[in-house]
Formats: structure tokens, C-alpha cells, sequence
């Protein structure tokens, strides 16, 4: 990357890569600020970019996100409407960020987010969209240190011994990549590809048409039965249960085991032979917006041609779980 030297840089830290390149490991993280709760208000980007299995450049930069801030993002990101008037609006940077992560490996904390607000900014201002691979540092995280009470980056950080200016996008960005290096170091891999395989993280893709987000889980799950010997009295007993997005709570491998422990069927894709569509939160809000899986849309249709499939989202599922 040639440097993002566009508009009000807040922050911008270069660090000289070894002599020697210690890993063929090249990608680029990113992390958004938005203004308020509409995804496509961002008022500020930063960039991490991995060269060699070393971040060697990390850089933000303010944008005017031409909306209204909220006093909740304000109390966040500590971005105030002054900070922007004088910034550079999205599609200015845009000119410069699609050019640094086009036909690259993107990663992001909590993807489902950041992948969102780009998505919906640059759909808010029309402009051309691009191809790239995507990551989720967030969920690299939960795969590998298991025993963490938390993944967000303020903890993570502090457990990794990584610098973090919490919510100032270059340092996040920075931090998202970090972690991603630091699972490396523990999984010992040497490729983003091994580390996804060895953690069973199937990486998403963006086009111009099209979104597919980062699965969390194998590819080899079958539809399954509910244990016989379970509770009928559980409100999931005798339910045929299909997931669809990403879940904070747990891996879709793991979500099949639980329903089934609890007598209901576990199914792979929507049919009319299944009753129940789960939505993970992880991608809920942007489901919310209009996104709709290919499962979601099944739904609909077969809900229009009069077969009862209740859709809940994934919090809802888990206060069933508990039940």
C-alpha cells in the first residue's frame, strides 16, 4: 500500500518489517466508526497492513459521514460532529481504501460489522464495488483461546500484550490483525488458509453483487436426529430446527448438538420439513436492514405457500435453550 494519505490522518504508525520475510502471510484489517446506528454513517476507517507476517503500517482517517451523530456513538468512539466538518466525505476515500483492499484478504473484529458498514456505504453513494476474501479476527479468537471469558479487543489485547487505543480505527485495525498473527503463532500455521482449515473457519467473500460471510463452522454438518430418551416437555422437544448466519453464542456444530440433546431435529437446509429458523445475532442487524440469506428468503417463500416455520432470532433461541 502506498500509503492512505487521505484527508485528517488522527493516526499513522509505519514499523520497519525483519530483514528477513518470517512468514508468507500478506492481508489487510480494517474498522469502521459510524456516527449513529445507520451502518452506512461512517465517520471514520482505519487500515493494518501484513506484509511478511508483520503489520507494517497502520493508518486512519476521519470522514464526514453527512449525517447525524448519536450521543451513544459520540459516548464510543469520542468522534464529535466538529472533528468531521472539515473531513473528507466517503466517497473521496473510497477512491483511495477499494484500490488497497480489492482482490485481498480482509479481516476484520467481528466481520458481520465492518463488512456491513462497507457494504452499505458504498451502496448509500453508489459507487463501484469490489472483490475481496474476509476474516473475522473476533471469531479466529474464540476458536483459539477457548477458555477467554471475552473476545473483544480490549481483552484481548490485554491478554496478547497488544498496544489498543480502543475505538480509534487505525489501533483497532491494528489489533485485529495482531490477533490474527497471534493465533498463527499459537495454532503454528503458516498461511491464513492452514489457520482457517485447522479451525474449521470457512473465509467469506465480497463481490460487487453479492456478500457471503465468514462461516464459523465445517462444512460437513448432516441433518440429525432428536435424542429419543430428551424431555418432551423442553419447548424444543420435537421441533425441526435450522440455523442460519453468524452466532455469537456458539459454533453452528455446536448449536446442532445442543438442539438435539434437547429431542429436536437438527436440519441443514429450509424445507417444509422443518418448523424453526434461527437467526444468529451476529449478523442480525444487518439481516434487519435487508440483507436476506438464501435460507431466510426460503422461508418466505414457503411461509406464503402456507407452511408454519416460526424465524427467531439467535438470543430468543438461546432464552428457549435455558427454558
Amino acid at each position: 500500500m502506498g500509503g492512505m494519505n487521505i484527508g485528517l490522518e488522527r493516526r499513522r504508525v509505519a514499523t520497519k518489517a525483519p530483514p528477513t520475510r518470517t512468514a508468507d502471510v500478506d492481508f489487510v484489517a480494517i474498522d469502521f466508526e459510524t456516527a449513529n446506528r445507520k451502518r452506512e454513517s461512517v465517520c471514520s476507517v482505519g487500515v493494518a497492513v501484513v506484509s511478511g507476517g508483520v503489520v507494517v503500517e497502520s493508518t486512519s482517517t476521519l470522514i464526514n459521514p453527512d449525517s447525524e451523530f448519536s450521543p451513544y456513538n459520540i459516548a464510543i468512539n469520542g468522534i464529535r460532529p466538529e472533528d468531521v466538518a472539515n473531513a473528507p466525505h466517503f466517497p473521496e476515500v473510497w477512491d483511495v481504501l477499494a484500490p488497497v483492499l480489492a482482490g485481498r484478504t480482509v479481516v476484520a473484529h467481528v466481520a458481520t460489522f465492518d463488512l456491513g458498514v462497507l457494504r452499505q456505504a458504498v451502496a448509500r453513494y453508489e459507487l463501484p464495488g469490489i472483490d475481496m476474501r474476509a476474516l473475522c479476527s473476533w471469531r479466529l479468537a474464540r476458536r483459539t483461546w477457548q477458555a477467554f471469558p471475552s473476545f473483544g479487543l480490549s481483552y484481548l489485547s490485554g491478554q496478547l500484550g497488544l498496544s489498543l487505543d480502543h475505538h480509534e480505527a487505525g489501533s483497532d485495525a491494528a489489533a485485529s490483525a495482531e490477533v490474527v498473527l497471534a493465533a498463527m503463532r499459537t495454532h503454528g500455521t503458516s498461511s491464513l488458509d492452514d489457520l482457517c482449515g485447522r479451525l474449521d473457519i470457512t473465509p467469506g467473500r465480497l463481490s460487487p453483487d453479492s456478500f457471503i460471510g465468514v462461516s464459523a463452522y465445517g462444512g460437513d454438518l448432516r441433518n440429525m436426529s432428536g435424542a429419543a430418551d430428551a424431555d418432551p416437555e423442553h419447548p424444543l422437544y420435537g421441533r425441526r430446527i435450522c440455523f442460519t448466519g453468524a452466532m455469537f453464542s456458539m459454533t453452528r456444530g455446536e448449536a446442532a448438538q445442543r438442539i438435539v440433546e434437547f429431542g429436536a431435529d437438527f436440519k441443514k437446509g429450509v424445507s417444509a420439513q422443518c418448523d424453526m429458523l434461527v437467526i444468529g445475532d451476529a449478523d442480525f442487524v444487518q439481516f434487519a436492514d435487508g440483507l436476506q440469506t438464501g435460507k431466510m428468503l426460503m422461508a418466505a417463500a414457503l411461509r406464503a405457500d402456507g407452511v408454519d416455520i416460526e424465524v427467531i432470532a439467535e438470543r430468543d433461541f438461546l432464552a428457549l435453550l435455558a427454558s
